[in-house]
């Protein structure tokens, strides 16, 4: 049996110029946008705890600011390094959006990884501040470590539905390259 060169250097062109599929271009158009929410949460998260810090006058509030100040730009810097190279599709190909799409779970999952092992630290260092502060441990505080605490419980299950979504993504990769 004798292939056809022709036929299948077609084939292939007519692969790398399809349209991407629309559902990927949603997905990576609801990504940008959930990125561009995250940081404007941050500087709101950040605005509020310092204004909550100067208003009160409270040393735990300006270490809560500052803590959160600290988690931001750490893990802000952190997500922006590990998304390098994923910020936009190297062509108008499926096979281009669906790398995009892999390469940005790749680079959540780190992040979510690393902002679980951030906020671990938080709570251990929390903790160390509520045992020498026991007498000035008020509601406030304790609704702030619970919310730390739900916080971290979501992170995990964040990073588990991430990691499903790497396979998914990643099978897709392979279908198409085939």
């Amino acid at each position: 049996m004798k292939t056809d060169l022709e036929l299948e250097t077609w084939r292939q062109e007519w692969r790398d110029r399809t349209e991407p599929l629309p559902e990927l271009k949603k997905k990576i158009r609801r990504q940008n946008l959930r990125t561009a929410a995250a940081a404007i949460a941050i500087c709101l998260c950040l605005a509020v705890s310092s204004t909550e810090a100067w208003l009160h006058r409270s040393w735990f509030m300006a270490g809560m600011a500052a803590g959160i100040a600290f988690a931001g730009v750490f893990v802000g810097g952190f997500a922006w390094w590990v998304r390098r190279g994923a910020w936009k599709p190297t062509a108008q190909t499926t096979l281009a959006y669906a790398e995009l799409s892999y390469k940005r779970a790749v680079a959540k999952a780190r992040t979510l990884r690393f902002s679980f092992h951030l906020l671990l630290a938080m709570i251990v260092l929390f903790a160390g501040f509520t045992a020498w502060h026991w007498h000035d441990f008020h509601l406030r505080e304790r609704m702030i470590l619970g919310a730390i605490v739900i916080e971290l419980f979501f992170l995990k299950h964040l990073e588990r539905r991430k990691k499903r979504e790497i396979v998914e993504t990643k099978k897709l990769v392979d279908d198409l390259k085939e």
